[in-house]
């Protein structure tokens, strides 16, 4: 009996010896793992690079006119290139000067930074209702998003503003959880860099990568968020003069933006956007009237629309955007 007491006692003290164990060595996996948005940051860093920190104050203002002119800001105003994204019911509207674009780009990476006004402020006022940044490696069409947001009567400051990829874990950035629902992909089918009339005022300080290949990073399973849910299709009808220049995606770029982009006004545009050409971004300043705007366009354009109700057509031949993503 006492033989078997102490052969009982032993198994005992080894179970409970291996349960500390277990539980060590899963708190140490755990502590390991860090947070979504360190995991992503690290995979945005291996794939794409790292992004310094920056200053909003570095970048190129975006204009806000009317009739060609700059005016002075009101609540609600309309004007010639409005901005297309909508700034919400708490927004002072689709014409709110001072946003600012800045390319953070290198030979390797391209990055572009949206400092975002949807509040009317001082120019010199680097306090914004939100910032965004895209980075792309045009290699490999890596692509990563990162967004942090400001609250009602709390906007976000962009001077100094940290590294979103920085080892260092910081609460500036949404998490990518956050990110992911705001759907910035839906927009951003066919191309991280979206042109529209707003942000093409000051295109040549975007980086641009029409055709190259394109996908959204992860965190590797089994951490995935679910970025790889957005479309990254598009529509590739024959001859189709639209394709000439850009791809257009199964999403939004054949819906909301193909409109807006061919004759149909957006929210906040004055009367000069509601008269060809200013109603026609695309193709953009071409020069021409519209008679062959419409001779030269119009059907292909036609087809798109088409194709985005019926994308399922053979002759709509829906296609994959290239992607060199590295092995799992």
């Amino acid at each position: 009996m006492a033989r078997y007491l102490s052969i009982r006692k032993y198994l005992i003290l080894l179970l409970l010896f291996s349960e500390q164990l277990i539980a060590g060595q899963s708190q140490a996996d755990q502590a390991g793992v860090g947070s979504t948005s360190e995991l992503y940051g690290e995979e945005c860093r291996k794939q794409v690079g790292d992004i310094p920190e920056f200053s909003c104050s570095d970048g190129v203002p975006v204009p806000v006119t009317v009739d060609g002119k700059s005016v002075a800001a009101t609540k609600d105003m309309t004007c010639d290139r409005p901005a297309l994204l909508p700034n919400g019911a708490n927004s002072d509207g689709q014409c709110v000067p001072n946003s600012r674009i800045l390319s953070l780009s290198t030979k390797t990476m391209q990055i572009s930074v949206m400092c975002r006004q949807k509040i009317i402020r001082p120019a010199d006022k680097m306090e914004f209702d939100e910032i965004d940044i895209v980075a792309h490696n045009p290699k490999t069409g890596a692509t990563c998003w990162f967004q942090a947001e400001g609250k009602p009567n709390q906007p976000v400051s962009g001077e100094n503003v940290p590294s979103p990829t920085s080892q260092a874990p910081n609460e500036f950035w949404n998490t990518p959880e956050v990110t992911l629902k705001d759907g910035c992909g839906s927009c951003h089918d066919n191309d991280p860099f979206m042109f529209s009339p707003f942000v093409g005022q000051v295109w040549r300080h975007m980086p641009v990568n029409p055709l190259g290949p394109y996908f959204h990073v992860d965190i590797p399973s089994p951490h995935q968020i679910g970025f790889g849910s957005w479309p990254t299709q598009t529509l590739n009808p024959t001859d189709n003069t639209c394709l000439g220049c850009h791809r257009i995606g199964i999403a939004e770029t054949c819906r909301q933006l193909t409109d807006e982009m061919t004759g149909r006004f957006p929210e906040g545009a004055d009367e000069w956007a509601r008269r060809f050409p200013g109603s026609h971004a695309m193709a953009p300043d071409i020069g021409i009237t519209q008679t062959s705007w419409n001779a030269i366009y119009k059907s292909s354009v036609d087809r798109i629309r088409s194709c985005c109700q019926k994308p399922d057509e053979a002759a709509c031949r829906v296609t994959t955007i290239t992607a060199y993503p590295p092995p799992n």
